[in-house]
C-alpha cells in the first residue's frame, strides 16, 4: 500500500533537510561575481596539501565564528488593485523586494570590530621599548557604507556519489552581489558572568541593475552528486 503524505523529494534526500551550522565569507567590492563554489573554496585537493580543502579562494575572506547562527531574510512590499465593482482585490503587484544576511560574530578581535562596526583601518604601531608593540584602529563616523559580496555555505551530511561505496559531503551557498551593513545597534558587554561577547551584524542585499532582474541580489549555487553506480 502507498504512503498517502508525501514530500517533493524521498525523505532520504540529504538536501532536503537543512540543520546546522553555516559559514560565512566576504569579499571586497570589485570582486568577479563568482560561476560556482570553486570560485569561492577550494574543493579539489588535487595538487595541494588536504587540509587545504574548503580554504578560501582569493580574495574571499573569513568573517569567523558566529552565535545564534546565520539568519537570511528575503521580504516584500505589494500594491492592491481595485475597483468599485468588486469587493476584494482583484491584483496584487509586488513594489519592493529585500533581502538580507545577519549573525552574531563570536570572536572578539580587532578585525571583527572592524566588520561589524564599519571602522577604518587597522594600524601597527611600535612603542618605544619596553613597551610592547600595538594595533589600533579609529573608532569614527564614516559618512558611507563599506560595499561588499557576502557569501554563506553549507555543508550537508554525506551522501552516495559515484562509483560505490563513493560518498560526497554536498555544499549549498547563498551569494550576494552587493551588501551594504545595515542600520542596528551593536554593542558588548564585560561582566564577570553571562553570555560571551558578541556582536551581532546585519548586511542589506542591495539590487545590482547590471544583471537580469531574476539574479539582481545573488544566486544560491548548489552541488549534485555523481550518479551512483555499483
Amino acid at each position: 500500500m502507498g504512503t498517502f503524505f508525501r514530500g517533493r523529494h524521498p525523505i532520504t534526500y540529504e538536501r532536503g533537510f537543512v540543520q546546522g551550522a553555516g559559514r560565512i565569507l566576504y569579499a571586497p567590492a570589485g570582486t568577479a561575481f563568482p560561476s560556482d563554489i570553486a570560485d569561492i573554496v577550494v574543493l579539489d585537493p588535487a595538487g595541494v596539501a588536504p587540509a587545504d580543502q574548503y580554504s578560501l579562494v582569493t580574495p574571499w575572506i573569513e568573517i569567523g565564528f558566529t552565535k545564534t547562527g546565520i539568519n537570511i531574510t528575503r521580504n516584500n512590499a505589494e500594491e492592491d488593485f481595485d475597483v468599485d465593482q468588486v469587493s476584494g482585490s482583484i491584483r496584487r503587484r509586488p513594489t519592493n523586494w529585500e533581502m538580507s544576511v545577519g549573525t552574531q560574530l563570536a570572536e572578539a578581535t580587532l578585525e571583527t570590530f572592524q566588520l561589524a562596526w564599519e571602522l577604518g583601518p587597522i594600524t601597527p604601531v611600535t612603542p618605544g621599548t619596553p613597551q610592547l608593540a600595538e594595533r589600533h584602529v579609529g573608532l569614527g563616523a564614516p559618512t558611507s557604507y563599506t560595499e561588499r559580496l557576502i557569501a554563506v555555505l553549507f555543508q550537508f551530511p554525506p551522501e552516495p556519489s559515484g562509483a560505490a561505496p563513493g560518498a560526497a559531503a554536498l555544499i549549498r551557498a547563498w551569494v550576494f552581489r552587493r551588501c551594504y551593513k545595515a542600520a542596528a545597534e551593536s554593542g558588548m558587554t564585560l561582566q564577570k558572568t553571562g553570555e560571551q561577547v558578541s556582536l551581532p551584524v546585519r548586511w542589506n542585499a542591495q539590487a545590482d541593475t547590471t544583471v537580469g532582474v531574476n539574479d539582481q541580489f545573488g544566486e544560491i549555487f548548489e552541488q549534485v552528486p555523481d550518479p551512483v553506480t555499483p
